[in-house]
């Protein structure tokens, strides 16, 4: 049997049958870039501890895997219930095509905008390391007379 994975036939269609081992790689590979990612947004702070710069990237970096890979997961849910409609190749093919498209993208991110950002805050914290000390306004005391009325001083 000749079967074409790009066809609209197999592509719109629901499988029958148990999933391939191939499929529960690809399941597995979900999980693991879950909880990846998890453990990234949770523990940003300790991945980069003075770096505001790196921890934004991270977080948005941990987000983008949690939201893929949790639609990932639910569409394998789907495909191993087996529920019409849900179970379409389409929707998983779909789903590689937008993670291959975010990894393109944080690469680009990381490769031009990260850099730029980082300077920015390095120009910025090194302009106030060497911008001298703001002088301090001496208020003026408010005179009071040598005789208060009504009350003596000890």
């Amino acid at each position: 049997m000749d079967l074409n994975i790009l066809s609209g036939d197999y592509l719109f269609s629901s499988p029958s049958g148990e999933p391939s081992g191939y499929f529960g790689i690809l399941t597995a590979g979900f999980v693991v870039l879950f909880l990846v990612s998890l453990g990234a947004w949770f523990r940003r702070s300790k991945l980069a501890v003075n770096n505001p710069i790196h921890r934004r990237y991270i977080r948005r970096l941990a987000e983008s895997g949690l939201w893929t890979s949790g639609f990932g997961l639910f569409l394998a849910l789907m495909r191993y219930i087996q529920l019409d409609y849900l179970d379409a190749p389409i929707l998983m093919l779909l789903l590689l095509l937008v993670m291959i498209a975010l990894v393109g993208y944080y690469v680009y991110d990381y490769s031009e905008r990260y850099p730029a950002a980082v300077w920015k805050v390095q120009a910025t914290q090194a302009r106030h390391e060497y911008r001298p000390a703001p002088r301090r306004k001496v208020a003026a005391k408010p005179v009071r007379p040598n005789n208060p009325r009504g009350k003596r001083r000890r």
